[in-house]
Formats: C-alpha cells, structure tokens, sequence
C-alpha cells in the first residue's frame, strides 16, 4: 500500500509538469492547441499534438496563428500583416494622423460594448475576442493570468490528491506507525499546495478582473466589472461565490 501511494504521488506531480512544458499554439480565433512544434516557415507551421508525440505531424498556416508559447518560456508572435509598399507621402500620412479611439458614441463602439459584456466570465471568448478586435496586448496579459488561474486549479488538486492519499495511508497503517508517519507527510504536503493554490488562483482572478476593467474604462467611459456576490449553482452544487 505503502509503494502504491508513492507511486501515485510521483504520477501525479510528473502529470502536472509534462502538463507545464508543452508548445501552445494560440490560433487568431482564440483556440490553443496542445502541441510539440516541429518546423516553424514563412507560411506554414509543422507539430505534431503533444498528447500523441509520435503521431502524424499536422500542418497549419502562419496566418491563422496568433502566438506560439514555447515550452522554455518564450513567445513567438505572428500579428505583423504582409503590407504592400507604399509611398512616402502615404507614410508620411500615417505618421501624422492620430488613431482616433473607440467611443461609445459611434456605432461600432457600441457593437463591441454589447459584444464585451455580452461574454461575461467566459475567459476562452473574452480571449479570442481581444485577438479577433486586434487588442493583442491585453489578449497577451489576460491570457497569462488564465494560465495563472489554471496553475492555482492544479496546485489544488494535487493537493486534494496527495491528502486523500495520506489519509488512505494513514487508515490502511492504523497497526503500523510507520505507515501512519508516512500518511501523515503525504497530507502535509497536500495541504501545502491546497494552500499554495488559494492566493495563485485568487490572484489570478484579481488580475483578470483588472485587465477586464482597464479595458472598459479605454474604452465604454467607465463601465467596468465589479466584485459580486453570487448565490446559485456552482461546479460543485449550490452556494454562493465570490467574483472578483
């Protein structure tokens, strides 16, 4: 029982590592694909899906990509459009004319408000709607807090894992105080990545609620999401959640 709980243990950390290091391919739509990136080119990008490593290798315009995030870290960006060459009076002209910024009193702008809020907390739409409007620095920030909060939701359930381990464990070696000990550190660690996981996600969330309001008073004059109270149901039945 002993050996079967260490092993479990060392399946689920190592689960949550290779889960960390793959390729993600972010698609101008909004979509991420899981992927071990094998040939970047001019027009066309080569991977294979990362949850079949040696499979077929699938291939995939550059022009449909946003953003490559690399498994070390870095990123690729593929948001520069091929642009015909122009004159130096029509690059003069874009020098010296200012981008006049959405406002609610154009029609646009209140497509765009209608469509903003019309999302919610649907955080893979309100991604692809920053790529689709071409608003690619708060679609980069948002889509790093989305993957904060998804760390914080891994951190919490190896630690719910590793305890109900521990306390199997534990049950199991009643007789035995070795087992008992070793139950008992296995919880221990749970509870430090249950705990680690509350402030990740929560910060997580804070963030992407900043990101959400940076952008609406940009752009909607203020009208901005705010911390909410809500009772109904949840992932887990009914209650009341935090929204923040």
């Amino acid at each position: 029982m002993q050996n079967f709980a260490l092993f479990f243990v060392a399946a689920m950390l190592l689960n949550v590592t290779s889960a960390m290091a793959q390729d993600i391919i972010t698609l101008k739509t909004g979509d991420d694909i899981e992927a071990l990136v094998e040939k970047v080119g001019g027009v066309e990008i080569e991977y294979r899906k990362w949850d079949n490593q040696t499979g077929p290798v699938y291939v995939i315009k550059t022009d449909k990509v946003f953003m490559i995030k690399y498994r070390n870290g870095t990123k690729e960006v593929f948001n520069t459009p091929t642009k015909s060459p122009q004159s130096q009076v029509e690059q003069v002209q874009q020098t010296v004319t200012p981008v006049t910024p959405l406002t609610p009193a154009t029609p646009s702008s209140n497509d765009l408000r209608a469509e903003f809020y019309r999302i919610g907390d649907d955080d893979r739409a309100m991604s692809g709607f920053f790529k689709r409007h071409s608003f690619y620095e708060y679609a980069d920030r948002f889509d790093a807090a989305c993957r904060q909060r998804n760390s914080g939701k891994a951190l919490l359930g190896v630690g719910l894992g590793l305890t109900g381990v521990g306390i199997i464990v534990s049950v199991s070696g009643v007789s035995n105080g070795y087992n008992g000990i070793v139950g008992s550190v296995i919880s221990g660690i749970g509870s430090i990545f249950t705990i680690i996981s509350i402030p990740v996600s929560a910060s997580a969330g804070g963030k992407k609620k900043a990101i959400k309001n940076d952008f609406a008073r940009a752009y909607f004059r203020g009208y901005t999401y705010q911390p909410e109270l809500k009772f109904g149901t949840t992932a887990n039945g009914i209650g009341l959640t935090l929204n923040f």
